[in-house]
């Protein structure tokens, strides 16, 4: 099972900051899924584990008004 937090309703860069604290706890192959409906989560999430050094792989969902952006610790 994919651990999810929805982060629905909040602007950046708290989605971002919020993400952080599940990110850094995650192991191995771990999975995550952030679920936001804020536009700019997606790039802000690639920004923040790019600029973090996060050896994270990203894909991105939009449904609707959200954005379901998958996790997976590498």
């Amino acid at each position: 099972m994919i651990e999810e937090h929805d982060f629905s309703g909040l602007k950046c860069p708290l989605p971002v900051l919020k993400a952080k604290r599940v990110l850094k706890n995650l192991e191995k192959g771990q999975k995550v899924t952030f679920i936001s409906d804020d536009p700019a989560s997606p790039i802000d999430f690639s920004h923040f584990c790019e600029h973090e050094g996060y050896n994270i792989s990203i894909k991105t969902t939009e449904l609707g008004k959200h954005y379901f952006t998958l996790f997976r610790k590498l």
